[in-house]
């Protein structure tokens, strides 16, 4: 189980957050230790946190929760191109239909 630890200004030492005990919200957060295990994408053996981040910044990869709200983000954004392209394609047919009345009214 992943234990929270806050740094306490008055003991100016790390206190274990539980649940009679409100963290305040300005502290920063300390996380207990990564259980090392073996990368999946290149079979290296990781062990703390920061090899972790060099690990898939090296590799290209990222967490899932750090991708939150980016499908929703690109599904809105198409819409809206969608639909712009969707009015853009009945002007031009519009202006191509008068256009082309145009050149019977003058040409015959």
């Amino acid at each position: 189980m992943r234990r929270k630890f806050v740094y306490d200004p008055e003991t100016q030492e790390m206190v274990e957050v539980t649940p009679g005990r409100v963290s305040d919200v300005n502290a920063p957060a300390v996380w207990g230790d990564l259980k090392p295990f073996v990368s999946p994408i290149t079979g290296e053996r990781i062990t703390d946190r920061g090899q972790l981040r060099r690990h898939m910044q090296a590799n290209g990869v990222t967490f899932a929760d750090d991708l939150k709200g980016t499908a929703e983000k690109a599904r809105k954004e198409r819409a809206v191109r969608e639909a712009s392209e969707r009015k853009r394609a009945l002007v031009d047919a519009y202006e191509h239909t008068r256009n082309q009345e145009r050149a019977k009214s003058r040409f015959g």
